[in-house]
């Protein structure tokens, strides 16, 4: 069985790139929150900060924008 080797290196899905990498984020962040609930019983969280909260709370949306418009995307190439 021979290998080829391809002279060109392989480009960077950079958008399949950022959702594997937002999908490991919240994942992790899910799990910290979880494994604490266990812990202690609860994990309460509070930001102070209205503009922090707010910016925290705009990602979250733009995450959760981003998963939902690259399901259907995914979903539209399967059909073809």
């Amino acid at each position: 069985m021979k290998m080829k080797f391809s002279a060109k290196p392989s480009r960077i899905n950079i958008k399949g790139l950022a959702v594997d990498l937002m999908l490991i984020g919240l994942s992790a962040s899910l799990l910290w929150h979880f494994s604490n609930i266990w812990r202690y019983g609860q994990y309460l969280v509070g930001e102070p900060n209205i503009l922090i909260r707010s910016v925290e709370t705009v990602g979250l949306l733009f995450i959760l924008a981003f998963g939902v418009g690259k399901c259907a995307g995914d979903l539209k190439r399967e059909k073809r």
